[in-house]
């Protein structure tokens, strides 16, 4: 029966991984057509597209068409361009986009079109970021325009899991755009995955020879944008090149102290939704990081049917389906400190019975209540007990659970604490008059 499950569960996936289409996700919960998170970027809704940033160190074709324009080889060359996505089809007026897309129960699914793409900027191995092409020059000079104009003053970085192909990758990021009212700036960071379940292993050795160009990106995005903050969402493997990749820029600057590096590369929320990487090396690399970021949030599942088969791959546990019986009694002190400051932040999405997500993987976008929580944390860098969570102590260390009630709360929430969530957007308008 066991053997039965594992190759049902393995012949779903590829089913799941050879679907490149991406449709729209669930609205977030909190979002409806009452929320004033859509009326702060309406100076960015064009209809029913969606214009988002890229960056990969893809090889390109030699001829790319209007569907394909990377290869699944690596490369040492930084590329950084924008994307636009439709989503719906047959030129949706903005008015109908916006009102299908909030809506829970859908007639049928909004398709994102992949629809225009275009490479500005280039950086090689051993180029001086401070030096830029005229063209480059201009790209960076619009990304400020918009960062000046945005109620969101952060660049959102997403970075994929294995098995995900450029037009899904950027899809994603695309569809999280949308729900932030069109307000923040998304960038895509698409490493080059063989597009293979059957290559997993491959996925891993590219993840690993991605992370000089991760490095990279942060660094130039530091230098040539006005972002307040860099924040990072890093999905399933997607954390195999954001966790070693900050622990490297915290060894590029041996000179700088945590404060001064900190200050320099300006990098904000970090989180690693599901995340696919190694439980026992992420302690060594977290304490690399953890000063230099604002914070570390954690979104894990210990039923998550896709960290099994990982674990099982690898012969190690992942860390968003842990086994802490890897850690040593040192390791798990360390952790356990680290789950008691503000800097590092466990939410138990598997552990809150009211989500009923099983074995997902994806719940950072498939869930609406999870989905909101992480809108929550990048629009307004608040914190979990702002966001409606629910502490609770595990082994010593703190972490959240998702209420029974979480969607009223929250609701009740953003209605009676507007100080919390809305100052921003109080301000600015304040500013405009």
């Amino acid at each position: 029966m066991k053997n039965i499950t594992l190759v049902s569960l393995i012949f779903c996936t590829l089913l799941a991984g050879c679907q490149p289409k991406v449709y729209l996700m669930p609205p977030p919960v909190s979002l409806n057509p009452g929320n004033p998170v859509f009326s702060m970027g309406e100076a960015n809704q064009d209809e029913n597209l969606l214009y988002t940033l890229y960056a990969t160190n893809r090889l390109p074709y030699d001829k790319a068409d209007k569907s394909l324009h990377y290869t699944i080889l690596p490369s040492d060359t930084l590329r950084i361009g924008f994307v636009v996505h439709s989503v719906g089809g047959n030129k949706l007026s903005w008015d109908n986009f916006y009102y299908h897309s909030l809506q829970s129960k859908r007639e049928k699914n909004l398709l994102l079109r992949q629809e225009y793409v275009r490479e500005l900027a280039q950086y090689d191995k051993d180029d001086d970021l401070q030096r830029t092409s005229a063209m480059a020059e201009g790209f960076f000079d619009q990304i400020n325009k918009v960062l000046a104009r945005n109620f969101d003053k952060d660049i959102v970085v997403y970075v994929h899991g294995a098995n995900s192909n450029f037009y899904r990758a950027t899809a994603q990021g695309a569809q999280y755009y949308h729900y932030t009212g069109h307000n923040s700036i998304v960038l895509t960071f698409s490493w080059p995955s063989a597009e293979n379940i059957f290559r997993y292993k491959t996925d891993v050795f590219h993840a690993r020879k991605t992370i000089p160009a991760f490095v990279k990106l942060l660094e130039v995005l530091a230098r040539h944008t006005d972002a307040r903050n860099i924040n990072i969402l890093a999905y399933s493997a997607g954390a195999q090149v954001v966790a070693p990749g900050l622990a490297s820029l915290r060894d590029h600057y041996p000179e700088l102290s945590p404060e001064e590096l900190k200050k320099k590369l300006r990098i904000g929320e970090v989180y690693l939704a599901a995340p696919d990487t190694a439980l026992v090396p992420f302690v060594g690399r977290y304490s690399k990081f953890k000063d230099i970021v604002q914070r570390t949030t954690i979104n894990l599942n210990g039923n998550d049917t896709i960290l099994r088969l990982a674990a099982m791959q690898n012969g190690v546990s992942r860390l968003g389906r842990p086994d802490t019986s890897e850690l040593s009694k040192e390791e798990v002190k360390i952790m356990t400190e680290a789950l008691n400051t503000p800097q590092l932040d466990v939410i138990d999405v598997g552990g809150s019975e009211s989500l009923r997500l099983g074995g997902a993987h994806d719940s950072w976008y498939s869930h609406p209540w999870v989905s909101n929580d992480l809108l929550l944390l990048f629009l307004f860098n608040a914190s979990p007990l702002e966001r409606g969570l629910q502490e609770y102590v595990n082994n010593g260390g703190k972490a959240y659970r998702f209420p029974t009630d979480y969607d009223q709360k929250i609701k009740k929430i953003l209605d009676a604490e507007k100080d919390v969530f809305w100052e921003k957007y109080e301000a600015l308008q304040k500013t405009k008059q």
